[in-house]
């Protein structure tokens, strides 16, 4: 079984262009205190999207921690 890809962003807006950008839309958000989740339908398929905040370094090259946003993909099974 292959490994579901993730990517991260430091900022919520270049989070959500980039799911626009590849034709997604919100369908579902939890937000509780800190823990911020959101599930994005695409507009003509149903492939789903993954976008959760952490609280992880902020880049590979530095000890700086903050809130990171990643996404990633939902597996229909």
């Amino acid at each position: 079984m292959q490994e579901p890809e993730i990517k991260k962003f430091n900022s919520f807006e270049k989070a959500r262009r980039y799911i626009n950008e590849l034709g997604y839309t919100l369908k579902h958000s939890n937000q509780h205190k800190e823990d911020r989740s959101f599930i994005y339908q695409h507009k003509r398929t149903k492939k789903h999207l993954y976008m959760r905040s952490t609280f992880d370094y902020l880049d590979n090259n530095t000890i700086d921690m903050g809130t990171v946003w990643t996404i990633q993909n939902l597996q229909q099974l």
